[in-house]
This record gives C-alpha cells, sequence and structure tokens, in this order.
C-alpha cells in the first residue's frame, strides 16, 4: 500500500461507494488512484427505498417498484397513485456485491479493511490515520461525523420482518409509507410500514421516532399483534431486518471548506433529518461534487437549504414536545395536499408557495406553540 493518494474515501457505505462510481466513470475526471477505507468487509442488509422520476445510474439495481402509496390512520385512509413517479426498491446486499466487484476488478483502486483513528488537516497536509500509519491525500471524503453528538435529537428505530403468507394478503401494487392505526396516545411516535413484494410476501416494519430505543421484545410484540389483528394469523418470517437512523441536523463540517476534506453521507447531512430518507439526496450530493471537482461549480452546495433545515427543525421539536398529536398532524397532511406535492416538500423540490399552502392545511396549534416556545 502507497503513502498517498490522489483521493481517499473513507467509509465504503452508501455514500462512498456512490462516490467512489462516480469518481472512476465519469469522462471529465482523470483518477490514478482511489484508496477506500472500511472498517470491516461485513455489512447489514438495509432496505434502501425512495421515490424517482426517470432512470439512474442505480435503475439496474432495483428489485421493487410501486405505483401507489398508502396512508392510514384511525380516521383517515388515504391511496394514491404516483403517475409520474414511482416507489423503488434496492437491497443493500444487491448494491455491495454490484459496486465491490466492479471496484475490486479497477486497479486504480485499493482497499484497507481497518478503523480510522483521525483525519487531519495541517498546513495544507491531508492525512488520514489508522493502526497501520499515516496516508495523506489530494482530497479525502469521509462518511462519518468526526465529532457528531453521541445522542442525536431523536431515532429513528424499527424492526421490520419479511414474511411469506399461505393465501393472498398484500396489494403487490402499492407500498403503505405509514399506518398509525395501531397507535396510542403515547409518549412515542409509532406506526408500521409495508413493502409488498407480490400478494403473499411483504416486508412489515415496526417504526418508531423516540429519544429511547426499545428492547427487542417490545417490537416483536407490537409487530406480530399488528399483522395478526390486520393482514394474517398464518404467515412464516423469512428474514428480520433492524435498524436505526438518527434524526438529527449535521452539525457543520471541522475543516474550512479549502482544506479538500470533504463530508459525503451522513457527514454531510445527506440523511434527511424528519424522514431518514438518504439514497436521492446520496446521488445528488455525489453529482455536486464531481461538479465541484470539474470546476463546473465553485462550491458543494449543502443537502438541505436553510428554509428546509428550519422545518426539520420545526418538524423535530413537534415529536419530541407533541408526539401524541403526530398521527393526526400526519393525516391532515395527506389527507389534505395531493401525493405528488408532499413527495416534492419531503424531497425539497417544491416552492415557497406550496409549502405556504402545505402549512396551512395542518393543525396549526401546535406548531404555534413549538415556534413560541423555541424563541424564549
Amino acid at each position: 500500500m502507497k503513502n498517498h493518494y490522489q483521493y481517499i474515501i473513507v467509509g465504503a457505505g452508501c455514500a462512498g461507494l456512490q462516490l467512489a462510481d462516480a469518481l472512476l466513470n465519469d469522462p471529465g475526471i482523470e483518477i490514478d488512484s482511489l484508496l477506500i477505507i472500511e472498517a470491516s468487509e461485513v455489512h447489514e442488509e438495509k432496505t434502501w427505498c425512495f421515490w424517482y422520476a426517470e432512470e439512474h445510474r442505480f435503475s439496474h439495481l432495483v428489485k421493487k417498484t410501486w405505483n401507489s402509496i398508502a396512508f392510514r390512520a384511525k380516521s383517515t385512509s388515504v391511496k394514491a397513485a404516483l403517475p409520474d413517479l414511482c416507489y423503488q426498491y434496492i437491497s443493500s446486499t444487491d448494491f455491495y456485491a454490484y459496486q465491490l466487484s466492479s471496484l475490486r476488478k479497477d486497479t486504480r483502486v485499493t482497499f484497507l479493511f481497518e478503523p480510522v483513528n483521525s483525519i487531519e488537516w495541517n498546513m495544507g497536509n491531508r492525512q488520514v490515520h489508522t493502526p497501520s500509519g499515516s496516508i495523506t491525500a489530494d482530497y479525502i471524503f469521509h462518511s462519518h461525523q468526526l465529532s457528531a453528538p453521541t445522542n442525536p435529537t431523536l431515532w429513528q428505530h424499527f424492526l421490520g420482518w419479511e414474511i411469506t403468507t399461505d393465501s393472498d394478503v398484500f396489494d403487490p401494487a402499492t407500498a403503505t409509507l405509514m399506518d398509525f392505526s395501531d397507535a396510542t396516545a403515547s409518549q412515542e411516535v409509532f406506526f408500521h410500514y409495508i413493502l409488498p413484494y407480490s400478494s403473499r410476501h411483504a416486508l412489515v416494519e415496526c417504526t418508531f421516532f423516540s429519544k429511547e430505543l426499545l428492547d427487542q421484545t417490545a417490537y416483536e410484540i407490537l409487530l406480530r399483534s399488528y399483522i395478526e389483528k390486520n393482514l394474517t394469523t398464518n404467515y412464516q418470517i423469512v428474514v428480520k431486518e433492524t435498524g436505526k437512523i438518527p434524526m438529527t441536523i449535521t452539525a457543520a463540517s471541522e475543516f474550512p471548506a479549502s482544506s479538500g476534506i470533504i463530508p459525503i453521507g451522513s457527514a454531510a447531512g445527506c440523511i434527511k433529518a424528519s424522514t431518514g430518507y438518504s439514497f436521492t439526496r446520496v446521488m445528488r450530493h455525489t453529482q455536486q461534487i464531481i461538479s465541484f471537482l470539474k470546476k463546473e461549480i465553485d462550491h458543494i452546495p449543502s443537502p438541505s437549504s436553510s428554509r428546509f433545515l428550519f422545518y426539520d427543525r420545526l418538524f423535530l421539536s413537534l415529536i419530541q414536545q407533541y408526539p401524541q398529536k403526530m398521527p393526526r398532524i400526519f393525516a391532515s397532511l395527506f389527507k389534505k395536499n395531493k401525493i405528488q406535492r408532499i413527495l416534492r416538500f419531503l424531497d425539497e423540490r417544491t416552492r415557497l408557495w406550496e409549502e405556504v399552502m402545505i402549512f396551512s392545511r395542518l393543525p396549526k396549534k401546535h406548531f404555534l406553540l413549538v415556534l413560541f416556545n423555541s424563541k424564549k
């Protein structure tokens, strides 16, 4: 292994591998050496879902698409078609296998599987320190917040069961983004999420937005109760999936923009704080990095504008202060707005007048209370 590389990517996850793919395949970038550092060769299975309107670099990895989505609460049921979009699912296992197979065939790429102790910038020198020693680079990209708070504002945490059934149970054309029908007036926001792969095969998840995580048994009780009450009592569990996503506003990088040490993925704020969605945000951020390296733009924009960061902070404060009100607020969001506008809003592609319309159709009392409390 060399002591110096043109590019170093710290973190071989979704963002790191997307960037590696873009660096190596963009005809406008000349690259002779790339080092990818990751603590382990083993990745946990994840389900990456997102809505998209057109073909993209990873379309061949999409395992399933849905042309409509549903929302449910105790007094509300909404099902809407997606005429200009489709909801897509990529398995992280397929993504990693494809990317790693391609990268390992490229002689310009070196892998180093060990932890990173620190990243330093001093007098124009960029260094990554690992147990094996120090390595320098022209550019260093890192996907981990080096000074991240140990306790985020909230966690999105979940248990999912991929199940098969003996009879037709699911609508394979419709993904259920949120089902609050089993929600109680508790101090935690929780709902269920259904991705049907066929009429007899689906991923069913129990998802929480809260500060504290749960014992495994608590998720299992809620998930089993929901399935047997609302879906079927005859099912087999094929795969289990657990996870937690920080719902927090990403802190600014500790390195100046001119340092050549560039955050990506979660370190750059590519996980949207209010939803946990990240895949398409990573795609957009990756293209901005490529444009910056090609000198098409003079800086890399933040994944979120100040306006949408304000909305995210408002939403997180609302969950913390009034979690029992969230099913009603989400019900108003889905019932009183067109689904295309909701998805554009969540994707941060709406204009200000559209956002005014969305907020005008939501219960206002608790939004105003949150704003009032934030100014104290």
